[in-house]
């Protein structure tokens, strides 16, 4: 007899489930049934009576056989309504490139803890991004069961191996590495790149937020840039401008008065230039870096700037994305308080920042116990 279990939801209320075996079905495996969600202990001894009192008058149903592919097709059409458009396109990704490969055509009934634990394993073996694969088919997984198509979630049983330890060398540039890297761009003469890569170093926005910049997030006046949106891809590899991925990430900048003077030129340089080309940029609606046809970029176009430039002049190589760390590494050297660089960069939480300082200052970390010693007096 199944056994009637108190739980507690996530508000921290009272509920109570059960999970009954009522039989075998056709290929000899136990079949059982879950329902939770009963305000009352009666409401679920009620539905169990119930549901045993069907299954003794109709039988055991044989329901048929759905495979882990079907139960994803089903997830993502609810998946889609819960998260953004980019997230989507990213687990699409995931799942589509490395799990279907390990679950698609097996049947949920088939699928095991034992065996979800090997291909974590494999996964493990493979790729650096193995929980994100075992986190997402949890999440079908975990779907399935709240659908009653699946007693259990096996992935969720499973151990997560410890990460293969990497060299986490924080790759950034120097002071004098950024002002060499800044004459090359004076010297290649294109001013839309200059303005674009101006900001991505002297503001530590990443490079899909400053794509996403219309010219009504700049005050000139007061010399400042608000953030809060973000350029990214669907998963029809569609353009998308979404709000930013945590609260934090929306935050007014800062800005210098030299960085403000080369955003004034490109303003005046893309009115010119566009209308030529039969475009009305003088809008605030207008965004501040488009192509030719006053479309917005790929973000990928960044990554593409860069590694010619990185090429031309033999620069050192960095991504886009180690702009932000260089402008997090400068600031730090520069006595900036680690709270203050913290938000301004908008990082959900000040470890992040904390772990760049470890990188950036070790010698300073190194001097901290003779610092204490010397203010204590003895």
């Amino acid at each position: 007899m199944a056994q009637i279990k108190k739980y507690l939801t996530k508000d921290n209320q009272v509920r109570y489930s059960f999970n009954a075996y009522v039989g075998k079905n056709s290929k000899g495996k136990n079949v059982y049934r879950k329902r939770q969600g009963f305000k009352t202990k009666k409401q679920a001894q009620f539905a169990l009576a119930d549901l045993i009192k069907d299954i003794e008058m109709n039988g055991l149903e044989e329901t048929r056989e759905m495979t882990f592919k079907q139960l994803y097709e089903l997830w993502l059409k609810q998946h889609r309504l819960n998260v953004k458009k980019s997230t989507v396109a990213t687990n699409r990704r995931f799942v589509e490139g490395h799990v279907l490969t390990h679950f698609g055509d097996m049947a949920l009934s088939d699928i095991s803890v034992v065996y979800c634990q090997e291909v974590v394993n494999k996964w493990h073996e493979k790729y650096k991004q193995y929980s994100y694969f075992r986190k997402v088919t949890a999440q079908i997984l975990r779907y399935g069961e709240a659908m009653e198509l699946i007693s259990s979630n096996p992935m969720s049983k499973t151990i997560l191996p410890r990460r293969i330890e990497e060299d986490k060398t924080l790759k950034f540039y120097t002071k004098d590495e950024l002002i060499h890297f800044f004459k090359c761009l004076d010297e290649f003469g294109n001013f839309k790149q200059l303005t674009f890569f101006r900001l991505l170093a002297f503001t530590g926005c990443r490079k899909s937020e400053i794509l996403a910049l219309q010219w009504k997030d700049i005050d000139l006046f007061n010399r400042s840039v608000r953030i809060g949106k973000t350029l990214a891809l669907d998963e029809n590899n569609a353009i998308v401008i979404q709000s930013p991925k945590t609260i934090s990430s929306t935050r007014e900048i800062s800005l210098d008065f030299e960085t403000v003077k080369i955003i004034e030129k490109w303003r005046s340089i893309q009115r010119e230039e566009y209308f030529k080309l039969g475009f009305n940029t003088g809008i605030d609606e207008q965004y501040l870096f488009t192509d030719l046809t006053n479309g917005l970029y790929y973000p990928q176009v960044v990554n593409d700037w860069l590694r010619y430039l990185i090429k031309k002049y033999d620069l050192p190589v960095i991504t886009p994305h180690h702009f932000r760390h260089t402008h997090a590494s400068l600031l730090l050297l520069a006595g900036v308080p680690i709270k203050e660089v913290s938000e301004r960069l908008g990082h959900k939480d000040i470890k992040i920042t904390l772990e760049i300082y470890s990188h950036v200052m070790p010698d300073e970390a190194k001097e901290t116990g003779k610092k204490f010693a010397n203010f204590v007096g003895f």
